[in-house]
């Protein structure tokens, strides 16, 4: 069990047999009282026979490899999916934040639509989560209107009122019905149609669009959850509230 373990370990972290041999071989010597001169033909068989026997070795592999593939990407772009001034983050007690809630959404999502009071229940209730909202727009085009809209009202403190309010509609949010929907939440409608028009909106979907293809996510909702450290890292993909929350806490214990 523990040579096959090792291979997939070795397997995972190269690209070529002979790497993967590389792997176990400096595995071996740096066992203690390991010989000096380890059999570099022994281990070849070894690999060859055991990858024979068992097939599933390859596979295991290089799930292994794709999951610490986007964990290690997700981890590069912490900073950015956290950043305020790309996003939105929402954090009721930022001294005692230990973990980040990071949710990709869109306003036609039926699913982002009942994670909806999930997600408002973390904000309210559990003082060490921050939570990042990425404008994530790939339903249709109105979607991304909704976004920019969205990310001018945070020019008027009114992000979160907005976000939810979109997620509680029914059918397809237009322009028009963005504009009555902000009026009713007490929003300045003028101001938020010149705001929605900001250049620098289209630079942050499109970075979190790209971020988003990186680290393998192309559905809504996505959650990820991170200590803030970033030693702990996991990715739920659509509504499973009771995975985010095992993840939240299993990143509380690595801080």
């Amino acid at each position: 069990m523990k040579q096959r373990a090792l291979i997939i370990a070795s397997i995972a972290g190269a690209a070529f047999f002979g790497a993967i041999v590389a792997n176990l071989v400096a595995a071996q010597q740096s066992k203690p009282q390991a010989p000096a001169n380890v059999d570099r033909a022994a281990i070849e068989q070894i690999v060859r026979d055991t990858i024979r026997d068992d097939p599933s070795i390859i596979v295991e592999a290089l799930n292994d490899y794709s999951a610490n593939h986007v964990k290690d990407t997700i981890r590069s772009n912490l900073p950015e999916l956290l950043s305020p001034e790309s996003g939105f983050v929402s954090v009721k007690n930022p001294s005692a934040a230990k973990v980040a809630v990071i949710e990709f959404f869109d306003y036609h999502c039926g699913f982002c639509k009942r994670s909806s009071g999930f997600v408002q229940d973390l904000i309210k209730n559990d003082p060490s989560v921050k939570l990042s909202f990425r404008e994530f727009p790939i339903l249709r085009e109105e979607s991304d209107v909704a976004s920019r809209y969205a990310l001018a009202a945070r020019a008027q403190g009114k992000y979160l009122e907005l976000h939810f309010a979109m997620l509680g509609e029914t059918g397809v949010i237009t322009e028009a019905r963005i504009k009555e929907i902000a009026k009713k939440i007490g929003l300045d409608v003028n101001k938020l149609e010149a705001d929605h028009k900001n250049p620098e909106f289209t630079k942050y979907i499109e970075s979190d669009r790209r971020a988003a293809q990186e680290m393998g996510i192309d559905g809504t909702p996505t959650f990820i959850v991170a200590s803030l450290d970033g030693e702990f890292v996991d990715i739920i993909p659509g509504f499973r509230p009771e995975d985010v929350k095992s993840a939240i806490a299993e990143a509380k214990k690595k801080r």
